[in-house]
């Protein structure tokens, strides 16, 4: 969307809602001020964050060897999650994900262009808990076996995530859900026999999601720290 197609839908979306008698001219103002300067801030970051992966990429990236009609594509999807979110999380991410379309072809870390798009439509798409449990995922698959992190799907039972994640049984598992229609996170099947609020329910973590977390989110160290704490707002 160009930014006079978006500037005119806010200003119709404005005037609609300032004839609201006693409250709309209050809330159009805050849609009309608020709305553009989010979306600023959050470019601004995601500015912040990409040359702080660049500085880190430096020597591993060659510009004369772009695919540049890949690295668009990757771009715009970038752009549409930069457009809708102020989640540092995300942000961070779409950060990586352009960084990553910058490395030079057998680059150590290097995604394909499938993954890369497949991807950023993941962090486009994603709720925000969702990538916190996903995060909660791996690293109870990485403590149970960190030798096949993500080399092999990976099992853990629904209670251990819950045990971890401060949230209602059925909305845990509505995360899930989320996270399995993206391939991220495998729900293997109902057991035979069930217990409370899914406590048996079987779960893995596939390579693919492993490398959502190690590649995208970069979940390790102080860095995880930074990303649980900006996630759980």
């Amino acid at each position: 969307m160009t930014t006079e197609k978006a500037d005119h839908i806010l200003a119709v979306v404005k005037a609609g809602i300032a004839g609201i008698p006693m409250i709309g001219g209050p809330i159009a103002s805050l849609i009309g001020d608020y709305i553009p300067t989010a979306t600023q801030r959050s470019m601004n970051k995601t500015l912040d964050f990409l040359a702080s992966e660049i500085t880190r990429l430096e020597g591993r990236i060659d510009m004369e060897a772009i695919n540049r009609d890949e690295f668009s594509e990757v771009f715009k999807n970038c752009l549409l999650t930069v457009v809708r979110t102020h989640q540092e999380a995300k942000l961070r991410a779409v950060a990586r994900l352009i960084a990553n379309a910058l490395l030079q072809d057998g680059e150590t870390g290097k995604l394909s262009f499938s993954e890369l798009d497949f991807f950023s439509r993941c962090v486009d798409g994603l709720s925000i808990g969702a990538v916190e449990v996903l995060i909660h995922v791996a690293e109870i698959a990485r403590s149970r076996d960190p030798k096949k992190f993500g080399e092999r799907n990976i099992q853990l039972s629904f209670d251990e995530l819950h045990n971890r994640v401060a949230e209602k049984a059925d909305f845990l598992m509505a995360q899930c859900e989320e996270l399995n229609s993206y391939h991220l996170v495998h729900l293997t099947g109902a057991p035979t026999v069930r217990t409370p609020e899914y406590a048996n329910y079987p779960l893995e973590l596939p390579p693919l999601g492993a490398r959502f977390v190690t590649h995208v989110l970069d979940v390790s160290g102080d860095e995880r720290t930074q990303v649980m704490t900006v996630v759980s707002i």
